[in-house]
């Protein structure tokens, strides 16, 4: 009598527990996603971080080389010469004089691009 009643009461709570019980799964919950997975360190070696590291490169090679022409301009002309000089100096002064935000806004190097002859 004891077998049947114990049988009884494990077949009563199996069916009254859905604890371990896959439930009907929603179509609503399911998304796709559409952006490409990001795997961190993974990252650097795929084609487009490879085109976007080149491309940086590429930018900041034709900055230097920009600068570098203004640098040749300035040294081969002196009133331009004597222009950066002049802005240096004030620039020197805010600094003395605690002004660092003044000075930061000194613009020395000019954003115009040079042509220099047998260089461009």
């Amino acid at each position: 009598m004891k077998i049947i009643a114990t049988l009884i009461a494990i077949t009563t709570a199996a069916q009254s527990s859905s604890a371990f019980v896959v439930g009907p799964r929603s179509n609503a919950m399911v998304t796709k996603a559409t952006a490409p997975l990001q795997m961190g360190i993974l990252d650097f070696f795929s084609e487009d971080a490879r085109k976007a590291r080149e491309e940086q490169k590429q930018q900041e090679v034709e900055e230097q080389e920009r600068l570098q022409r203004q640098i040749m301009d300035r040294r081969r002309n002196p009133e331009k010469m004597e222009e950066y000089e002049a802005k240096v100096r004030v620039r020197r002064a805010l600094r003395m004089a605690g002004e660092d935000d003044a000075a930061q806004t000194v613009d020395i190097y000019g954003e115009e691009d040079v042509k220099i002859q047998g260089i461009n």
